[in-house]
């Protein structure tokens, strides 16, 4: 294979694609890559799903819904790779934020009362008679989808009566807000912050804070592609790889941001990427800038390791919001779309300490823990 087309949604954590790209670690495994950027992710699934494409940055559970056939053609697809941890966050509109001050003046500074409020302002809508609120997430398929509806839940609200939940793509959410077509949206990085910045609207909780260390996005490939090209894939592994590593590395944030901001990648204004990069909510008012130490992730914690026990945890979730009818091996299904023994045998080959299992415990641990000596991150949901 001479050359490599990889699609990607301008979002910050496409940036081990941008990196690997400009630091040229693609070019050092003698990958030829072309970086397509992409208006949705239905458009990326097509793409890959019909060969126009050979891989991309993909939402986890995206993957899932196409080997099962669910919400598309069914198309077996495979990951050895994930992008990092956490990176989204949960805005809502001017409106709303007004609406929610009567309950609670300081929600921006108690993320974890935000749902508590939002269900008295459901509450008094409801009573007054007024219209659900609209969220957006990305995808139906996605963990934007299950952490909006897991943060709606702890404060008992039904996210199938109490809200509406819509798709719109991720750099279409700040336009949809300021035109009033939703209330509020899950998204990934830069875009919460770019609606704090054009003061459209505010950041209540980041993922991190719905679930410590969720995963986010992976590194998808079908499989027929994976078994026609082991080599090729493993190289893109490495490579990436390599290049979250170096994002991790605090001199090289300057040089990060400047990459992002460019038409052909994100494209968002530098000040709208560097909140995240610095692990900063940033509101419209300027006194109040939140820190939240891991907003994103991108390599530490073994950010970039495929655990399948994220991949149940997805599909637990599809199948208690409907998504999936009929009964199946979660661990099976885990297991053949997350291919955790290849990212072993590619990193840990190039001597990098990695645990022996493919799995670990979710929601236990409040604090960072060792697996086999080495350092995990906290994994507590709200």
């Amino acid at each position: 294979m001479t050359q490599i087309n990889i699609g990607f949604i301008p979002l910050t954590d496409s940036a081990p694609l941008v990196v690997a790209q400009e630091q040229g670690f693609f070019e050092k495994e003698g990958l030829d890559v072309r970086l397509q950027r992409e208006v949705s992710w239905s458009n990326i699934r097509d793409k890959l799903t019909f060969g126009e494409i050979e891989a991309a940055q993909m939402l986890a559970p995206m993957l899932m819904a196409s080997t099962l056939g669910v919400g598309g053609l069914k198309k077996p697809l495979v990951t050895a790779y994930s992008f990092g941890l956490n990176g989204n966050a949960i805005s809502v509109s001017n409106a709303l934020y007004r609406e929610m001050l009567p309950y609670e003046d300081k929600v921006l500074a108690k993320p974890e009362l935000s749902a508590q409020v939002l269900k008295k302002v459901i509450d008094a809508r409801q009573e007054a008679g007024k219209e659900r609120l609209r969220f957006a997430v990305v995808f139906p398929f996605s963990m934007h989808h299950y952490l909006l509806r897991h943060w709606l839940s702890s404060a008992g609200i039904s996210p199938e009566q109490d809200v509406q939940i819509v798709v719109v793509p991720p750099p279409s959410v700040v336009k949809a807000m300021e035109e009033d077509l939703i209330d509020g949206y899950c998204v990934g990085e830069p875009w919460g912050t770019h609606a704090a910045m054009r003061k459209a609207g505010v950041t209540l909780i980041t993922g991190y804070e719905i679930w410590n260390n969720a995963p986010e996005k992976v590194l998808g490939v079908t499989k027929t592609w994976a078994e026609a090209n082991p080599e090729t894939h493993r190289k893109l592994i490495w490579a990436l790889y390599q290049a979250s590593e170096w994002i991790d590395q605090p001199d090289n944030k300057e040089t990060l941001v400047h990459w992002l901001a460019q038409p052909q990648y994100v494209g968002a204004p530098e000040s709208s990427l560097w909140n995240c990069i610095n692990q900063e909510i940033y509101h419209p008012d300027d006194q109040l800038r939140r820190q939240v130490p891991n907003f994103t992730t991108p390599f530490k914690y073994l950010a970039n390791f495929p655990w399948q026990s994220h991949a149940d945890w997805i599909l637990q979730q599809m199948q208690a919001c409907g998504q999936l009818a009929e009964p199946l091996d979660v661990a099976a299904v885990s297991e053949s779309i997350y291919w955790t023994d290849l990212y072993r045998d590619v990193v840990g080959g190039h001597g990098v300490t990695l645990p022996s299992v493919n799995r670990k415990p979710e929601g236990e641990h409040c604090a960072p823990w060792l697996l086999e000596g080495i350092q995990m991150g906290e994994d507590c949901f709200i």
